[in-house]
């Protein structure tokens, strides 16, 4: 949540993230649930998100940030950030029980944005 107490979502954390989010491969991966699991924006389907979680498939961050448009919510799952053919992610994160989002990473200026937009 927002400092002003309005919500956040994905697609404002993937908007934060430019332009190294953009030029990310992203997986998708099932949450602590154990399973991904999210809502779409009223008339739009999100079953592509479904149907990649899990398998390793990677989206480039911007197809991931103009297709979060059409996520509402996102209840439970995990978003991973990698640079090239790199086997480790430079950033994840993680929805819980839809009340909020983990952001893990050793890149202090994306850390720096996220605590000057949201509330900790």
């Amino acid at each position: 949540m927002r400092e002003d107490g309005r919500d956040v979502h994905l697609r404002d954390i993937l908007h934060l993230l430019k332009p190294r989010g953009d030029l990310a491969a992203w997986e998708l991966d099932h949450g602590e649930e154990g399973e991904f699991w999210a809502t779409a924006t009223r008339g739009h389907d999100i079953d592509w998100a479904q149907a990649i979680a899990g398998t390793g498939q990677r989206l480039s961050g911007e197809t991931l940030r103009a297709r979060a448009d059409d996520i509402l919510q996102v209840i439970t799952g995990e978003f991973r950030a990698f640079e090239g053919a790199a086997a480790a992610p430079w950033l994840m994160v993680r929805a819980f029980d839809s009340s909020f989002y983990e952001i893990i990473t050793e890149d202090e200026a994306v850390l720096a944005v996220a605590r000057q937009h949201f509330s900790w």
